[in-house]
């Protein structure tokens, strides 16, 4: 069995989730739900499930993935995974000769998720 390792994008992911992270820890609050601890927690469940199945989320198609998308995060292979309140994490495999990394790109709320994807409202 190949092992699998979680890393984050520096530029995004990684920076944000160790802000949440120190929200979680200054008890800081967030006037809406889900709040910063559920959603620090729906984020270490993922991390865990992605260790066992990195194909657990969805590969989000390509006609969504516009050239500043692709800009952003640099790789045209990337999958979403809901989190809590319409949250979504977005991340990509790498694969190495001898592991697999899934790199976390990204985590938003839905409306930033249908800003960067073109998805428009029904």
């Amino acid at each position: 069995m190949i092992d699998v390792v979680v890393t984050f994008d520096e530029d995004f992911a990684g920076q944000k989730y160790d802000q949440l992270k120190k929200d979680v820890k200054n008890n800081t609050s967030k006037p809406d739900k889900p709040t910063y601890s559920q959603l620090l927690d729906k984020i270490d469940q993922t991390i865990l499930l992605l260790k066992k199945n990195p194909t657990k989320g969805n590969l989000i198609p390509r006609m969504y993935l516009n050239k500043k998308t692709f800009d952003m995060y640099q790789t045209n292979k990337i999958f979403r995974i809901e989190l809590i309140g319409y949250w979504r994490l977005l991340y990509t495999i790498i694969g190495h000769p001898d592991h697999k990394e899934v790199m976390v790109l990204d985590f938003m709320d839905h409306d930033k998720y249908n800003k960067i994807f073109n998805y428009r409202k029904r």
